[in-house]
């Protein structure tokens, strides 16, 4: 049963009662608009959003630029049941999908929300966020996608599609600025190198602003900083009328001070290891606040990505052969007060060199008959170099430790998922994938206690994963489906580990998902309503615990359960007037977690906070020749959550709404756009994700930036 509250839930039951009372009074105007055709890629073939049997959220280009998202961390504000919070700058988002989330922050680490771009598997935690420019699309995937996007997605799939070439001359350019000396510049242009025959594109994203977290220190740098360099080259070439190939490569920097990382001590009295309470202004003996710190290290961050993805598409006639290769590479450092004052007692230095490499095989059936399919192998490889270096008292001649390792992850899979009409009402639809992972860590080393360990800690998981389901064509534009799904997250290996004995292997988590879905459109499509229940019965789920000062475990989680809903409203009220409505409730629990010698049964899942609630409108008044001004407000709201499963008043962030607008003038040719913008309007600062150090006994929060007012103008050419 889903677990309420009447009071939270007054507002968005008002609010999409008030769409759904539009929609009815405009039923009697005469049709002549209606909501676009959603097109989306989720189950590896082009298909209408309503067609699918799938929770989806889909973020198209006008979305985005609506509601002003920049970054992968912010696509939450529009999708139900996700939640996102930073990992030290906003390359590196880590995902809570319906309360699957990760408490896993080292490096080496694995999330239960599967990370894509243009379906390639972004292994990498800290490239997260790295391509988000030039998007075509972004499409959120909810539940277990174990079939066909594989092993570590038992959350779900986010998919960020950027756009192709599409043969034809065309560019623009947005620059803009904003509060706390923010400025950004992007774009892209396309040129044709061949008619109709090879195509280059080339896009850019350039951003850099001061930190909003304040230093008091005087000789310090302010934290939560932005400063970004990201390009991709796509070449489009066309073999032929029946293959098609398309190349990406990009190259990524970033190198901020880290993000909203505010800390405090884990012991009695608000103390770390060092025995300093981080939360106390050196200068006056009060309490910082939330956007305040006094520390000599501003956590600075490099972060380094670049690869490239080769697609190859080919027509047989009866099938579509696809093959999609990758290889990405990156750097990763951050320069940590781990002891977060003025003095020079505890510095943490981190950093890691990854390399991945993927390779995709499939055929899809072509055929517009009662039956299709798509068969598949894959491959992933994962290389991995960690280090991790403490220095204490530093000034005085004091202790260096640390530890450093690599990481190796093999993956090999085949799959197939197809579908079958019975009639012209049910379809049968399932899938199945089996999959091999390897995964060892070598060359372990604690410097200077504990000299190179040569032997291999590992795992071998072979998993199979899949669904089974029917969806009923109930009219012309509704359809309903139900389906059981299987997925898992494959083994782990403790990287935060400082002697050979903590090192350990958590199991495979898993996950058995029953859902049923509701997919419908009202009033000549000008109305549509997307509906899923699900109940999920979660064994194994990995877990990272804090045992002692310089202790900690990775260790399995009994079983939780997780029930849920969520709602999806688009509403083209008139020509002019569009609503967009998410709501989204869960109800979870631990029913078998013991920790340190403490039951916590009974407690809520980690960033499952009970209702999310989005809300957007946009409104476009044409000015004859004079071009046109379109109106965007949106609004996103999130109920209290824990990030603990002690669920622990220090581990607990209250509710709260982040509230956005925009205001965009677009010349007569369309050629120019004037717009100004609001963010985070409530100037909200509500703690959005913490984390944990063992070895420092620190814990680590991130809060959102302040208010923040900005322009943009962008020439299309």
């Amino acid at each position: 049963m889903i677990i309420t509250n009447k009071t939270s839930l007054k507002l968005p039951a008002v609010f999409c009662g008030s769409i759904l009372s539009v929609a009815i009074a405009q039923g009697t105007v005469a049709a002549g608009f209606e909501i676009e055709e959603i097109v989306v890629t989720a189950q590896k073939r082009s298909q209408s959003l309503q067609e699918v049997p799938i929770s989806e959220t889909v973020l198209n280009e006008d979305d985005l630029k609506n509601a002003r998202i920049e970054s992968g961390t912010e696509i939450a504000r529009q999708a139900p049941n996700l939640q996102v919070s930073v990992l030290g700058n906003e390359m590196q988002p880590k995902f809570s999908m319906r309360g699957i989330s990760t408490k896993e922050f080292n490096l080496n680490g694995i999330s239960p929300t599967g990370v894509f771009f243009d379906e390639v598997y972004v292994g990498a935690s800290y490239l997260g966020g790295a391509q988000i420019f030039d998007i075509e699309r972004i499409e959120v995937l909810r539940g277990p996608q174990g079939t066909l996007f594989g092993k570590n997605t038992t959350a779900g799939a986010i998919n960020f599609i950027s756009k192709r070439p599409t043969f034809e001359s065309e560019a623009y350019i947005t620059g803009g600025v904003a509060s706390n000396d923010y400025w950004e510049l992007k774009g892209a242009a396309e040129v044709p190198l061949i008619d109709d025959k090879l195509s280059a594109r080339l896009a850019f994203n350039l951003g850099d602003s001061d930190g909003y977290v304040e230093n008091l220190n005087p000789d310090g740098e302010d934290l939560s900083s932005i400063d970004r360099k990201s390009f991709r080259l796509t070449l489009g070439y066309r073999v032929d009328d029946t293959f098609d190939t398309t190349l990406r490569l990009f190259r990524t920097e970033s190198n901020p001070k880290a993000v909203g990382a505010i800390t405090y001590g884990l012991l009695p009295g608000g103390v770390n290891a060092v025995g300093v309470n981080p939360r106390i202004n050196p200068f006056d003996g009060t309490r910082m606040d939330s956007h305040e710190l006094a520390t000599d290290r501003s956590g600075d961050i490099e972060v380094l990505g670049e690869g490239g993805y080769l697609t190859l598409e080919k027509d047989l006639g009866f099938a579509t052969l696809t093959s999609i290769t990758s290889h990405v590479s990156g750097e990763f450092s951050n320069l940590v007060d781990a002891d977060g004052t003025m003095n020079n007692i505890l510095h943490l230095d981190f950093g890691a060199e990854h390399e991945e490499t993927s390779q995709d095989l499939r055929l899809s059936s072509n055929g517009e008959g009662g039956i299709t399919w798509i068969a598949g192998l894959y491959y992933f490889k994962d290389v991995v170099d960690i280090a991790t270096t403490y220095h204490v008292l530093e000034e005085f001649g004091g202790p260096v430790l640390g530890q450093s390792y690599r990481q190796t992850r093999q993956s090999y899979a085949v799959y197939f998922d197809g579908t079958y009409d019975i009639g012209d009402i049910f379809t049968l639809y399932g899938g199945l994938r089996l999959s091999d992972d390897e995964g060892y860590l070598e060359d372990f080393q604690v410097t200077p206690v504990v000299p190179l360990q040569s032997g291999k800690v590992g795992y071998e998981d072979s998993e199979p994963t899949g669904r089974v389901g029917v969806r009923l064509h109930l009219a012309d534009e509704s359809m309903l489906y139900a389906q059981f799904a299987y997925g898992y997250r494959s083994s782990a290996i403790n990287g935060g580990a400082l002697s050979p004995s903590e090192i350990n292997v958590a199991d495979p988590e898993k996950i058995k998902a029953y859902e049923v879905g509701y997919k419908s459109q009202w009033l000549d499509r000008r109305l549509t309503i997307n509906s899923s229940l699900f109940y999920y019965d979660f064994t194994d789920q990995q877990f990272l615990n804090v045992v002692n000062i310089g202790q900690q475990q990775l260790l399995n989680a009994g079983s939780s359960k997780v029930t849920g809903l969520e709602v999806e409203v688009a509403l083209q009220a008139t020509e002019n007037l569009r609503f967009n409505a998410g709501l989204g409730l869960l109800d979870s629990e631990y029913e078998d977690l013991v920790l340190n010698g403490v039951d916590l049964s009974g407690n809520e899942l980690i960033e499952a906070p009970k209702m999310t609630f989005n809300v957007s409108g946009d409104y476009l008044v044409y000015l004859g020749d004079n071009g046109s001004i379109n109106f965007h407000a949106d609004a996103n709201y999130v109920g209290s959550q824990y990030f603990h499963a002690t669920n622990a008043d220090e581990f607990k962030a209250d509710s709260f709404w982040d509230v956005g607008a925009r205001i965009a003038y677009r010349s007569p040719s369309e050629k120019y756009e004037l717009s100004i913008y609001g963010k985070n309007l409530t100037d909200n600062d509500e703690v959005t994700g913490v984390e944990t150090d063992a070895n420092t006994a620190t814990r680590f929060t991130t809060v959102p930036f302040p208010r923040r007012f900005g322009i943009d103008f962008t020439v299309n050419f």
